[in-house]
Parts: structure tokens; C-alpha cells; sequence
């Protein structure tokens, strides 16, 4: 459930708070522009949310490592409800067991199950790794999963066992988000040993697409950099048709390279709420860590491209530079279009902040942004945004679509940028919808599209001017009034 200050007159509105400290109320924007306070009458509810459950993230994490099996230690419906949204987005089969916990064995516990799906699993699927990741039920009654997990190894100590990872992922609180950064602290906390320099740099990608891992892995193999991705979904979730049935990630990180990881040079999380795995790895091996922001844009993959160059001591390759002006080409060419458009902008915190800071750049003005998480680090980003682009974006963490869609009802934008759970509001208020983040499942493709880097840059400049043009320009190419 949200929580928000009430206005005395219970009104929905902005507020400009000239004068506070952002890191004693997570309700506060600074001196940087406005905070939307929903009404108090909503306070008991979330309507349509722009958040999801931490299994969900967990899941995500999991089906990157090649030969990994995720397993919720929850009910039956706990795990469909993955696998369904994940099929539909990513357009893939999704393999994910469960414990199927019911009433019985939530009063007396879960123990049983968990030891009969994870010999069941192990039988049945031989996979390398077990990601035993809890949900809202398992945690309120306090299984133990760690207990379990060592008792079901001393069963079988003299058999050769998958790796075993127990996750914490209560679905009451945080979001997918939460669950991704918990699953690669959990990984590598249980498997990171440190021996010989390996001379790579390890990246956490975050809640990103398959095609945005590729995209990354391409930058690497230009910059002639060797890397380890925590974790690489780009072949699992978006995988080519071969014939052959796999109930197990065919491909992914290797169990090998997570081992070897507190041995690299540097870790890079693309997002700043997914970087405890490498802050881990900093604190325990001395591995250095730099977080985010993701790079989406010109500025932030400028950042990204830079931490690689210093960390590498190399420079920037000819096709990089080529493609890095393009990039400026398209912004100047989509100028006249963009400038000055409102956008509304909801998803995922690194995902909202780095398309905030993209907009900027092309004109555009970040008018509000919403996310379903509460976050220090990214009113820091949007504060960053507001200074330079100089608009004073409406800034609603810890809110719903609900709550976004009376703000613009009553401060219209031109364009929404967002998941499909945004597609009634866009139909309601008549505003165009580019579809971002997850889940999509109104169109096709979503997991084939990257944002970040360069060339993607170039594809969404393209993409954001053209609805611009389709829904505010007539055919003739004169500006409808």
C-alpha cells in the first residue's frame, strides 16, 4: 500500500517545496521543481501499478545463467503468474517450479515441499544451478530456507548436487527491481571465490531487455573488452528456433564466470538499483564498482563508454565515434519536432531517470515521472535532469497509474512513454504511447528492441519524432493547431 502526505484540503495537486533535505523524506524534491501528493481518499489502495513482485526480478536474473533452474518456494499461482507475464513479453517459453505450497503446509510448514521439488528437480532436469527464491507466503510464515537447503545437502552428501542458491524475494515489499539486485548479491555472495586477475570487467545489466545485453556485449567486443555479464539473458529470452526443446536456459552467464568474478578489474552496474552484487564484490575481493546510469542517450552512454576507457586505458573506436554522431545528427534533425513536447514517462526507476535525461536532450521536456519504487538515488537523477534541461518535471515515486493519470488529466502531455499497462490511459486521454520497460504485451517485438547505446539512441530519436509527426502534424507536414 502507498503512503503519502495528505493536503489539508485533501486535494490532488503539485506542491514546489523550495527548501528540504531529500534524504530525511523520500517525499521531498529539493529545490529542484514538484511533487505530486495523490489524493487522500486513495490511500487504501493500489489501482494498476507501476511496479511488480520481487520474484519477478529474481526470475529474471535466474533464467541469464546457462543451465539454471528457478524455483519458487510459494503456491502454485506464484509461479504461473511469472511464467505468464514473462511468455507474453518476451515471447518465449518460460520454465519456472514451485514448491505448490497450499493450506495445509502453510500451517505446518514448507519443509516437505521444498525438499521433494528440489529432488524432484534435481532428477528430473539435472540443472547446474537451483535459485530457491521465497515469496510473500513462505516468508510470512518463516520458512527457513537455508536450514532446508542444508538439510536436503546432508541427505545427499555423498551424490554429486546442483548448486543451491536460497534467495529472499518477499513479495510484500520492494518490487522486481529489489528482486533482480537480491538474486546477483545472493549469486555471488554463495559463489564469487577470488584467484588469478582476469583482466575483465563485470556487468550488471539489470531489468534489461535481451536485445540491450547484446547491444552492450557489441560495445565490449568493439572496445576489445573482455567481460563477464551478471547476468546475460540475451540468448535465454530471446532465443533463436533450433527444433529442439529446452527446459533449462540453453545459454547464459556461465557458472564458471560467476566464480571468476571477483577476480575482474572493475564491475559496472548499468543501473544504480541494481548494484549491491557489485558493491559486495568491492567490500569482500576489492573489486571497483561503478554504478549506473544506464546508458540511454548521448550523456550516459558517453559515461559508460568512458568508465570502460578508463578502466581499459583504450579509446574510443572509429565505429563508436561514427555511430556517437549520428546520434547527434538525428537529435538536430528531430529538433524542430521534439522541442518543447511534454512527455509523461512511468516504469522502472533507471529506466524512467535515463529516458528522463534522453528526452532532455532532444528538447523535449520531462514534464512527469512516475515509479512504482521509493528512491533517494533516483530523485537525485531527476533532480540532475532538472537542472539541466531546466524544466521542473512532477516527480511521483511510490505511485501507481492511477495516480498518473489524474495528474495529466489535469496537466496534459504529448506523449507517454511507458509499459502497456499504460495503453488505457494513452486510449482515455488520447495521447500516443511508445511502449518501453516490461511488460509489453500489446506489440510484438519488445524484447528485440534495444535503448541503450548509440545506434538504439538513433532508433528512438526516429521512432519518438515520428509519433510526434504522425499525431500532431496533418499529411501536408503543417502543424495542427
Amino acid at each position: 500500500m502507498n503512503e503519502y502526505k495528505s493536503l489539508p484540503n485533501e486535494d490532488s495537486k503539485c506542491i514546489d517545496l523550495t527548501s528540504c533535505d531529500s534524504g530525511s523524506d523520500t517525499n521531498c524534491n529539493g529545490s529542484f521543481g514538484e511533487i505530486y501528493i495523490p489524493e487522500s481518499k486513495k490511500h487504501f489502495a493500489v489501482i494498476n501499478p507501476s511496479k511488480m513482485c520481487q520474484p519477478m526480478g529474481a526470475v529474471q536474473a535466474l533464467l541469464g545463467i546457462d543451465g539454471a533452474m528457478p524455483l519458487i518456494h510459494g503456491s502454485q499461482g506464484c509461479s504461473t503468474y511469472l511464467r505468464f507475464q514473462m511468455c507474453r513479453h518476451f515471447r518465449e517459453p518460460v520454465n519456472i517450479s514451485s514448491t505448490s505450497m497450499s493450506e495445509s503446509t502453510v500451517v505446518y510448514g514448507g519443509e516437505e515441499n521444498l525438499l521433494k521439488a528440489l529432488e524432484t528437480i534435481w532428477r528430473e532436469y539435472k540443472p547446474k544451478l537451483i535459485g530457491v527464491t521465497s515469496s510473500c507466503l513462505t516468508e510470512t510464515i518463516g520458512d527457513d530456507m537455508n536450514l532446508i537447503i542444508r538439510k536436503f545437502r546432508s541427505e545427499h552428501s555423498d551424490e554429486e548436487l546442483p548448486l543451491i542458491i536460497p534467495i529472499s524475494t518477499p513479495s510484500y515489499s520492494g518490487s522486481h527491481v529489489d528482486g533482480y539486485d537480491k538474486t546477483i548479491k545472493s549469486l555471488l555472495e554463495n559463489m564469487a571465490l577470488q584467484n588469478q586477475a582476469n583482466d575483465k570487467i563485470n556487468i550488471v545489466p539489470g531489468n534489461i531487455s535481451p536485445a540491450d545485453v547484446r547491444e552492450i556485449k557489441e560495445i565490449l567486443e568493439l572496445m576489445e573488452c573482455s567481460s563477464i555479464i551478471l547476468t546475460d539473458n540475451s540468448e535465454s529470452l530471446d532465443a533463436p528456433h533450433t527444433g529442439s526443446v529446452s527446459f533449462l536456459p540453453p545459454a547464459g552467464t556461465k557458472i564458471n564466470e560467476i566464480i571468476d568474478s571477483a577476480n575482474s578489474k572493475a564491475s559496472i552496474s548499468l543501473c544504480k538499483h541494481a548494484n549491491s552484487g557489485a558493491k559486495f564484490l568491492e567490500k569482500r575481493f576489492d573489486v571497483k564498482s561503478i554504478s549506473g546510469p544506464l546508458p540511454v542517450g548521448l550523456k550516459n552512454t558517453d559515461k559508460f563508454i568512458s568508465a570502460i576507457c578508463q578502466i581499459k586505458n583504450c579509446e574510443l573506436p572509429e565505429k563508436l565515434e561514427k555511430d556517437r554522431g549520428r546520434l547527434i545528427d538525428t537529435i538536430i534533425d528531430a529538433h524542430p519536432y521534439n522541442y518543447q513536447r511534454k512527455v509523461a514517462i512511468y516504469g522502472d526507476p533507471d529506466v524512467v531517470s535515463g529516458l528522463a535525461g534522453f528526452t532532455a536532450e532532444l528538447g523535449m521536456m520531462p514534464a512527469v515521472v512516475c515509479t512504482g519504487a521509493e528512491s533517494i538515488r533516483f530523485l537525485d537523477d531527476m533532480k540532475e535532469v532538472a537542472k539541466e534541461s531546466g524544466s521542473k518535471p512532477a516527480v511521483m515515486q511510490g505511485c501507481d497509474l492511477y495516480d498518473l493519470q489524474n495528474y495529466i488529466k489535469d496537466n496534459p502531455v504529448d506523449l507517454l512513454i511507458g509499459n502497456s499497462y499504460g495503453a488505457r490511459i494513452a486510449n482515455e486521454e488520447n495521447i500516443p504511447l511508445f511502449r518501453v520497460g516490461f511488460p509489453i504485451y500489446d506489440r510484438m517485438g519488445a524484447q528485440r528492441n534495444p535503448i541503450v547505446g548509440y545506434s538504439a539512441g538513433i532508433r528512438l530519436v526516429d521512432t519518438l519524432a515520428n509519433m510526434i509527426l504522425e499525431k500532431y502534424y496533418d499529411a501536408s507536414g503543417g502543424e495542427i493547431e
